[in-house]
């Protein structure tokens, strides 16, 4: 399986290395190569890292809101005056998906940058390229 990964890993390099040089006009980049790079699978990693447990806290928060709201009076219960946890978690939910879209913006610039390295690196950063 190493000699495997080690041979994989040249192949790549030498694809790279292919798509460095001048390309004709119309070419078909290698998606196969830019897939395979250091760079491509280290972007993926991070934006599962990220939006997979993002994505299963907003669900959940929200699916757990309406099952709550449903079938138990959980939230009936006065938080302050005429105003009930009921009010208090929806309210919050849309206090979380302010905080998450907020922080997924920002996570995003970094994505950006990160996939513009990739593309750099396959020569694939110019304007006609796009």
């Amino acid at each position: 399986m190493a000699k495997t990964i080690a041979g994989s890993e040249k192949n790549v390099a030498h694809r790279q290395n292919a798509v460095r040089e001048e390309r004709p006009e119309g070419h078909i980049p290698d998606f196969q190569a830019i897939e395979e790079s250091a760079g491509f699978r280290e972007l993926m990693r991070k934006k599962k890292a990220f939006l997979i447990p993002t994505t299963v806290l907003f669900l959940g928060l929200y699916l757990l809101f309406n099952v709550i709201i449903s079938y138990t009076n959980l939230l009936d219960a006065t938080f302050i005056g005429d105003i009930s946890w009921v009010w208090v978690f929806a309210f919050g939910l849309f206090a979380m998906t302010w905080i998450l879209v907020t922080v997924y913006m920002k996570r995003a610039a970094k994505f950006d940058e990160m996939a513009r390295d990739t593309l750099v690196e396959f020569n694939y950063d110019k304007e006609e390229n796009r």
